[in-house]
């Protein structure tokens, strides 16, 4: 991570805020509240180069968070979705060998073939760290802002593997393309902010760990805090977002709170319910306001006690 001082300034004073999302950045979610919690956090990740890991329930706007972070500082943001397929080499760059084995089949006699380094594909972690080395590949920049946050979402879907690799990448800031024989690095020291995001279903390495900020978005296991930070979900979704709009009866909202915290406190329920689940059912109470509220609700809390057995 590099650290211009005008950037070292904006991150110095940075308090907690309301964050108009970049349209440009493609986002729905059109702004993000910071938290005391949001902005230590990011302090602590920048100013120690490290990236920031994000854990939480789904829903709590783990994702969203580095859009607004990319606002923020004013940069463009490169996007990972990780699922169990995803490897080290799909995020740096992949070999073109299908299309290098059709043009060595059209090759008239005499002709040779063209380097493997055309058939070289820049990745996403590639393009994010070393933006201005992407044409030589026949790559283009993401985007055109002086910095670039990488979020890399959902890294606990990945194998094992995968964590430690991807930081001894981040940690240099280069990476090695062997069929080439060249090491890619950053030569305009193109600024760069990581945010990891992780919904806890797999363990992730220690060490992995130990070597990122760290910020727990989770809802709280003790109910008076779980039942504030679910309201405070609902009241900053009905500023923000279009889908959902205020409900005629506040005790509904209050009823829902109650229901969600009490599906949780099962110690041997295989599945605990949060903020994702909390969400859907306040946007379908928002989406059919003809119907009777407490019917819906009903469909919609049974649907979710069947998912918790």
């Amino acid at each position: 991570m590099s650290q211009d001082k005008e950037i070292m300034d904006r991150v110095k004073v940075l308090q907690p805020k309301r964050v108009e999302i970049d349209a440009d950045l493609g986002r729905r979610f059109p702004a993000y509240s910071l938290s005391d919690a949001h902005v230590g956090a990011i302090k602590a990740a920048f100013f120690a180069q490290r990236p920031l890991l994000v854990k939480g329930d789904p829903g709590v706007g783990k994702t969203s968070l580095a859009y607004a972070i990319a606002s923020e500082l004013e940069w463009g943001l490169v996007k990972i979705v990780v699922n169990h397929s995803v490897t080290i080499d799909d995020m740096l760059y992949s070999i073109d060998h299908l299309q290098r084995m059709g043009d060595a089949n059209l090759l008239k006699q005499g002709e040779a073939l063209k380097p493997i380094s055309d058939y070289v594909r820049p990745g996403k972690v590639w393009a994010a760290i070393a933006p201005d080395t992407l044409k030589k590949y026949g790559g283009e920049k993401p985007h055109n802002k002086p910095g670039t946050v990488l979020l890399i979402d959902e890294i606990d879907k990945a194998d094992s593997s995968l964590p430690n690799a991807l930081l001894e990448i981040l940690d240099t800031g280069e990476l090695s393309i062997p069929q080439v024989a060249e090491t890619i690095r950053n030569k305009e020291q193109h600024p760069l902010f990581v945010v990891i995001t992780s919904n806890g279903e797999r363990l992730l390495p220690p060490a992995f760990v130990r070597r990122c900020a760290m910020l727990d978005v989770s809802v709280p296991i003790e109910r008076d805090q779980a039942r504030a930070r679910l309201m405070d979900i609902y009241q900053t979704h009905l500023e923000y977002s279009a889908d959902i709009k205020p409900m005629d009866e506040e005790k509904i909202i209050a009823q829902l709170v109650q229901f969600i915290l009490d599906q949780g406190v099962e110690a041997d329920r295989s599945y605990r319910p949060g903020p994702s689940e909390f969400l859907d059912i306040v946007r379908a109470l928002s989406e059919y306001p003809e119907l009777e509220r407490a019917e819906l609700m009903e469909v919609m809390m049974d649907h979710l006690a069947c998912k918790s057995l």
